[in-house]
């Protein structure tokens, strides 16, 4: 092999290996969002980290803070991210990534089902080997609302574990958090 064969071999695993990262990263603003980790959702931003997330708009330390305090509003909900695109740039990317949102909220009342898709757009930078978030913007790109039709107390649905929005989480346990 010569130096040009090598050194494109090294980037092509640097490449590789930031956008494992970048994945990991969404993986786990999924998981804080779902189970309100603060000290989670913390680590995922740069200290200057920027956010458009409609009613939050600016720096995302406000964002942290609400997305990690306990909404009696939200009973449940799960993050979902697909369609990853990363260009990445040394210790800078830029990424495009798709999400769906599906919550149990209660609305005057009644729980109604919401299921909302979109997209994060966000600029990534790498500090101290470890990827964070610098900015995102949420683009919202549709939305469900319908009456609820969870079932997770009755017939087969009780027998299951049930997820939390919290540290009682089952999955606590199992990564030893």
């Amino acid at each position: 092999m010569n130096a040009i064969t090598e050194m494109t071999d090294l980037g092509l695993l640097e490449q590789v290996e930031a956008k494992q990262a970048l994945q990991q990263l969404n993986a786990k603003f999924s998981r804080a969002m779902d189970r309100m980790d603060r000290c989670l959702m913390v680590s995922l931003w740069t200290d200057d980290g920027q956010i458009d997330w409609g009613v939050h708009k600016g720096s995302a330390k406000p964002f942290v803070i609400a997305a990690t305090t306990a909404d009696p509003s939200l009973e449940r909900s799960f993050h979902s991210v697909s369609t990853e695109y990363f260009e990445v740039d040394g210790d800078t990317a830029i990424g495009e990534v798709s999400v769906i949102i599906v919550s149990i909220v209660l609305e005057n009342g009644s729980k109604i089902d919401r299921l909302v898709g979109g997209r994060y757009l966000d600029r990534y930078r790498k500090e101290d080997g470890q990827w964070t978030i610098a900015q995102r913007t949420f683009v919202h790109d549709w939305n469900m609302n319908l009456p609820s039709s969870a079932n997770l107390e009755e017939g087969m649905f009780a027998k299951f574990l049930k997820g939390r929005r919290d540290k009682q989480d089952p999955s606590y346990q199992l990564f030893g958090e």
